[in-house]
């Protein structure tokens, strides 16, 4: 994963390739890119965890928790699914010991956007345009490109503080 550089925080994803000196696979969510790697690869090296459609939930948390519980430390970690999800997992694998290069993600599988108030601190899922109204505090937050890795999500700030009754158009998210 790379950085874009026009916006100094917002993730790129590089195409996902097996490491191989990985002594096992781990792969999670579904999709095209995944499956294929996953089918390249002797079973008895793979585990896969299905989900993602719903994101992180606790049953698919307690899952992977047993997984990382008994995964080697030389392992590598596979994801697909929407960005939020990715980077989900992807801190959920840092927490559990294993290092930012050993998690590889895929292109999301879909546009919408994470998006975290910098007013209220609350999470807004699916958003795919700005401005977007929080979904806590129901502020009108313009969606910005700057990407929280700790959060996997991008920041969003009010708009029309100065002037409630400014409300912009709206614009598609890209």
């Amino acid at each position: 994963m790379q950085i874009d550089p026009r916006i100094k925080s917002r993730p790129l994803y590089d195409p996902v390739v097996i490491r191989p000196k990985a002594k096992k696979h781990l792969f999670i969510g579904a999709g095209a890119e995944l499956d294929a790697l996953y089918a390249s690869l002797p079973q008895e090296q793979c585990i896969r965890v299905a989900g993602g459609a719903d994101g992180l939930t606790e049953a698919l948390r307690a899952e992977l928790d047993k997984v990382f519980e008994t995964l080697p430390l030389a392992s590598a970690v596979y994801v697909c699914g929407s960005e939020g999800f990715m980077w989900d997992i992807r801190n959920l694998s840092l927490a559990a010991g294993l290092a930012d290069e050993q998690v590889q993600m895929c292109e999301p599988t879909t546009k919408e956007r994470r998006l975290f108030c910098t007013h209220c601190y609350e999470i807004t899922e699916g958003v795919t345009h700005s401005p977007q109204a929080c979904s806590a505090c129901g502020r009108l937050l313009l969606v910005r490109d700057h990407y929280s890795k700790l959060h996997g999500a991008y920041v969003g700030v009010q708009i029309n503080a100065e002037d409630p009754a400014d409300i912009p158009e709206t614009e598609e998210l890209v």
